[in-house]
């Protein structure tokens, strides 16, 4: 029942644009090609946008970001390429889940362990009180559990 539970956070993370009351149009529309080149793991894209200046943390109404998008999809590259602009791992979405929660959740070790490298609190948890640590705990994903400990333990 709890992993089903923690399966119900991730269920809906399908991205759709943000669409504010007075959103100008233009960028609600380019927002949806955003987040849909990070869904598909369109880098060349991805790359076009970060050129142009386009916000690399914009949000859709969910609050997922495009790196939280990415790695949910499993598109390592994109994952990688939104972390070398600056993309902030440690983002929580309107639940507070972050990028490395639904990593685990997916069962997506190489973009987890990428993640993992990155400076956030292995405490970090979302609004329900679960940790990353407790998402790997429950999904069973032994090697990361050991890992998070580690850092929790070396303070990292």
């Amino acid at each position: 029942m709890k992993s089903f539970l923690f399966a119900l956070l991730f269920l809906s993370a399908t991205a759709q644009a943000v669409e504010p009351e007075n959103a100008d149009s233009d960028l609600v529309e380019l927002s949806r090609y955003y987040f849909a080149a990070a869904r598909v793991g369109d880098t060349q894209v991805l790359r076009e946008f970060s050129q142009a200046g386009f916000p690399l943390e914009l949000r859709n109404a969910k609050g997922y970001s495009a790196l939280m998008i990415a790695t949910y999809n499993g598109n390592a590259e994109a994952v990688d390429y939104l972390l070398q602009k600056g993309a902030d791992a440690c983002a929580q979405d309107r639940r507070g889940n972050t990028a490395l929660m639904a990593a685990i959740f997916r069962a997506e070790m190489a973009i987890a362990s990428t993640l993992l490298k990155q400076n956030c609190d292995p405490l970090q948890a979302n609004k329900a009180g679960h940790s990353a640590e407790d998402f790997a705990s429950v999904f069973g994903r032994d090697q990361l559990v050991q890992l998070l400990q580690q850092q929790r333990k070396n303070g990292s």
